[in-house]
């Protein structure tokens, strides 16, 4: 055993001689000698002999991206040939007003409007209202006046961005609507009006695929590295060797963090390539709608620093809940079911929850039971970050939040582990 001297230096140790014996067991834990650097390298090297699960620690996220980039590509393809319902209120009394309603009426199977429905102010409100609304297009009052002496006037488009061809169709009519207004020399500025999801697709799409995918993948590697020796009864043999528990567990650890930083790795890869295939299917699109299906569909390449991190720190979470439910299974099938029905069923709760807007609208007691669910807190993280709306306050506390839900559960698998060598 490290005598105290060792511990706190040639001076002694200025402490009570229990507190001087506590500190030298913990530094005798933590040193890295050449039994941890053997362990470390076993663990590491048996995840990397493992063929099939680094390849589904790399195929996944590419695959989950990819086959998400293809069917958007197919989707906006597709948006650019299917009608749409439309509604449209004229409330100007003007000519201008007049002459652009009879326009797009006109041009119904130009601008691919299947069916366009005339409806009062109040009717259109009301659709709003109930979110049962594709597209309504609103000519306001003074329409014309404010282009005969301001030289500019404002139209409103609400639009149900959840709605592939309702987005298309509200692009078109944008687009119309400046080229008919801006001949006389007036301009019109657009404002559309979002009723369905608060954020863009690509954003909704990086949170709801980051935390599923996340969450679930670390489980064949735990289950093998734990309960998976149990079953194959070479965790007894393991556990003679002559070091701590702790040290061993850590190996481990440090094993499956090789692993998810991995996996991060390429995630990053299937954002990108998500990205260029969006980009690729709109490059022959005119300029302005380019630029709007990139803006709607694409993951901001700024923020992929920060979903790295908040990816890790899932996968972080997941380990360590992980582990508990491993200790506990007697064999690796169990372990990975048990973890499967434990983490899938609130992931996807929370993560559709997330997909469909701001997670924290919900309130009262289910609102407080879903933000206790750490993986609410990297939805909470996530959104603050595409959105640019959260507090460095905020971050550091859903930051905070996982990580305390994520030692605690460290500790109680290191108890675990550690009754298992008393058993052993």
């Amino acid at each position: 055993m490290i005598g105290n001297t060792n511990v706190m230096g040639t001076y002694g140790c200025p402490l009570s001689p229990v507190t001087c014996r506590n500190l030298t067991l913990v530094v005798s834990t933590l040193k890295i000698d050449s039994k941890t650097v053997w362990m470390l390298r076993k663990e590491v090297k048996t995840v990397l002999r493992s063929r099939w699960l680094l390849f589904g620690f790399m195929i996944s996220p590419m695959f989950a991206w990819l086959f998400q980039g293809a069917f958007l590509s197919f989707i906006v393809a597709q948006t650019t040939e299917e009608p749409e319902k439309v509604y449209i209120t004229l409330e100007d009394q003007g000519v201008l007003g007049q002459t652009l309603f009879d326009q797009i009426e006109a041009n119904v199977t130009i601008l691919l409007i299947d069916p366009l429905v005339n409806v009062t102010s109040s009717e259109g409100r009301d659709l709003v209202e109930n979110r049962s609304v594709s597209v309504w297009v609103l000519i306001p009052v003074n329409f014309t006046q404010d282009l005969l002496t301001q030289n500019q006037s404002t139209l409103s488009i609400y639009v149900n961005t959840g709605n592939f061809r309702a987005t298309a169709a509200a692009q078109r009519i944008d687009t119309f609507a400046r080229n008919l207004i801006d001949v006389v020399i007036r301009e019109l500025q657009v404002n559309w009006y979002t009723i369905a999801p608060e954020a863009t697709y690509g954003h909704q799409l990086a949170v709801f695929l980051v935390m599923i995918t996340s969450v679930l993948a670390p489980a064949p590697y735990v289950s093998q590295s734990f309960a998976g020796e149990r079953e194959k009864h070479t965790l007894e043999a393991l556990l003679v060797v002559p070091m701590s528990r702790i040290k061993i567990l850590a190996s481990k650890l440090v094993a499956g963090l090789v692993l998810t930083m991995l996996y991060s790795v390429f995630t990053i890869v299937g954002i990108l390539t998500y990205n260029w295939s969006i980009i690729a299917r709109v490059s022959s699109f005119p300029a302005e709608a380019a630029s709007y299906y990139i803006g709607l569909y694409t993951v901001n390449v700024a923020t992929l620093p920060l979903i790295f991190f908040c990816q890790f720190l899932i996968l972080l979470c997941a380990v360590g809940i992980g582990v508990v439910i491993s200790c506990l299974a007697k064999d690796q099938t169990t372990a990975e079911s048990v973890n499967n029905l434990v983490l899938l069923l609130p992931t996807m709760l929370i993560g559709m929850l997330g997909f469909t807007g701001s997670i924290q609208q919900y309130g009262g007691l289910f609102g407080f039971i879903i933000m206790l669910v750490p993986f609410s807190h990297a939805i909470t993280f996530l959104n603050g970050v595409l959105s640019n709306v959260a507090t460095p306050a905020s971050l550091l506390f859903d930051v905070l939040y996982l990580l305390g839900f994520t030692v605690v559960f460290l500790i109680i698998g290191a108890k675990l582990f550690d009754r298992e060598a008393i058993i052993s």
